[in-house]
């Protein structure tokens, strides 16, 4: 039975947890009545093989640059050598999908319009503007061939893949966009999971298939951005070949505010990678120096689609790793270590009964402290678990508010992949789920407190268009918070990169810095809270208002 630390009164489906002042915003299951029918697949009706259990990921992103977010999901397939032959009934009938946000709370399926249901076994997605053309394009990892759109700016893509230099059969997972040589050109890295091998058949019977230990693991990629539409694989000169790793998720920050993103990977049954970005396009790994590489008991976590995020408020950013136990909560000390804090923070106590993949930091109340979104499933079946949602106690502990935010939270399903974007534009985030083998849930926040909110688009000019590696400091009401503009999300996932605060009471920001990825720094001064700004990057020196 599902413990909470919540204390709480519930009345007309609304809830007051203990101490917070205001109604508890909830969430309410709007799929269905937006038009997302999605369901995804695995090609068969149970699970058989580690492929089948690993998938899949989802994105919002604004394909058509029409300001509404719109939905990518990734979906499995029949795949021969890899799908039970019960599932011959899938055999060429799935693959991904993408919906187009009608402004209205509805989205349309435009998936074969736009050229991009990708019929892969699909794992992941990241979305980016790697060509600085204005438009945002798709990456897909598969198992298998991944796959490279380029969006065309008229509301289709095509596949550039080969064409990009980005073919490569293995097998693709968490991947993530961004520029870590600071030229301008999103870079791409891949990583990727292991070497399954159909054959290989000792197991514990209960798991009823072989865990990652049973299988090698693979070497990851780096892609540098050559700037003409091509990318050239610079794994080995930039200091990266680790062939043993078994990445699953990959998140890109910067950990020590140097300036330079750095590369976290969340591996499998094994320690994890902390890639610090030396500056001349090499990088080293201090995973073990940095107290990352392993969990608050020096054990190696089958971690999953980590994330990072200033829970604390203290300027730096903190990393936050689902994985099949208690989970990772790394507070980044900010003197080039971090401090594992999930039973401090009363994370532990409470994921212990799940399996986590999908971790989201994201404010849902408004108050300006990020919250916690985890989502959860079995590993080897298809059996579901309840999704979890923690309010931020101003940066000191976590508390398990999920039996309060509505029936949404009370469902069960095999949740992997997750996504955040305000989809409706009433300036709370929404979240989006992927489920194995089952549909896909938008999950409306349906506010119920009256706290401000901004948003926040950046643009870059010099820099890459998408200003990811851009650093948003806001203060209002007595918090500085901050964002770091980045491009995968959670668990093979990617949110949308309009960047959300909430601002309590606050009527306005009384104060913005931007740190463009360049290096130059913009100063905003008295924004007014409830709306949407977009900010262009200077071309020159010297700040300036857009």
């Amino acid at each position: 039975m599902k413990q909470s630390f919540v204390s709480m009164a519930i009345f007309m489906g609304v809830a007051a947890v203990a101490g917070y002042g205001d109604e508890l915003p909830h969430f309410t299951d709007v799929t269905s009545e937006a038009g997302l029918v999605f369901r995804h697949s695995i090609g068969d009706d149970a699970l058989d093989n580690i492929i089948e259990s690993t998938g899949a990921g989802c994105a919002f992103f604004d394909y058509d640059n029409d300001g509404w977010p719109d939905v990518y999901l990734v979906n499995g397939c029949y795949l021969k050598g890899v799908s039970n032959i019960r599932g011959r009934l899938n055999e060429g009938k799935l693959h991904n999908a993408l919906y187009r946000n009608n402004g209205d709370g509805t989205f349309t399926d435009v998936t074969e319009a736009a050229g991009v249901g990708d019929a892969g076994f699909g794992m992941g997605c990241v979305t980016g503007d790697y060509d600085n053309d204005g438009d945002d394009d798709l990456f897909v990892t598969n198992y298998g061939p991944n796959a490279l759109y380029r969006n065309n700016g008229d509301g289709t893509f095509t596949n550039v893949t080969e064409a990009a230099g980005v073919v490569d059969d293995r097998w693709g997972i968490g991947c993530s966009f961004f520029d870590y040589d600071r030229d301008g050109w999103l870079d791409l890295y891949v990583g990727n999971y292991l070497k399954w091998d159909p054959n290989y058949t000792y197991y514990y019977a209960p798991d009823k298939f072989p865990g990652p230990l049973s299988y090698p693991g693979v070497q990851d990629v780096l892609y540098h951005n050559r700037g003409d539409g091509t990318f050239e694989d610079v794994t080995e000169q930039a200091g990266l070949i680790n062939p043993d790793g078994r990445a699953m998720g990959v998140a890109t920050s910067d950990i020590d505010n140097d300036g330079w993103v750095d590369i976290f990977v969340a591996n499998d049954a094994m320690e994890n990678y902390l890639y610090h970005n030396n500056g001349d396009g090499t990088f080293e790994n201090i995973a073990l120096t940095t107290a990352t590489a392993f969990g608050q008991n020096g054990e190696a976590q089958a971690a999953m689609g980590p994330e990072f995020g200033d829970f604390n408020l203290d300027g730096f950013l903190d990393l936050l790793v689902p994985d099949m136990t208690y989970c990772c909560l790394y507070r980044n000390t900010g003197q080039g270590y971090f401090e594992e804090m999930s039973n401090k923070a009363g994370v532990a106590s409470v994921c212990g009964q799940y399996t986590s993949w999908s971790g989201n930091f994201f404010d849902f109340d408004r108050d300006g402290w990020i919250d916690i979104f985890l989502s959860n499933g079995d590993s080897h079946k298809l059996d579901p678990e309840e999704d979890l949602l923690f309010l931020n106690r101003h940066g000191e502990r976590f508390e398990d508010v999920s039996s309060a935010l509505g029936d949404a939270f009370q469902s069960k399903f095999v949740t992997r992949g997750s996504a955040l974007a305000d989809y409706d534009g009433d300036g709370d985030l929404d979240l989006l789920t992927i489920n194995l083998n089952d549909r896909v849930r938008l999950l409306r926040n349906d506010g119920g407190t009256a706290r401000s909110w901004l948003k926040i688009l950046l643009v870059g000019t010099t820099g890459n268009r998408d200003a990811y590696g851009a650093v948003i400091r806001l203060t209002a009401g007595g918090l500085t918070q901050t964002r770091y503009v980045t491009s995968s999300s959670g668990y093979l996932s990617q949110s949308s990169r309009m960047q959300h605060f909430g601002l309590g009471n606050a009527g306005e920001a009384e104060h913005i810095e931007i740190r463009w990825p360049g290096g130059e720094t913009q100063i905003l001064e008295s924004v007014k809270a409830n709306q949407s700004l977009t900010v262009t990057e200077p071309r020159e020196g010297g700040a300036s208002r857009p």
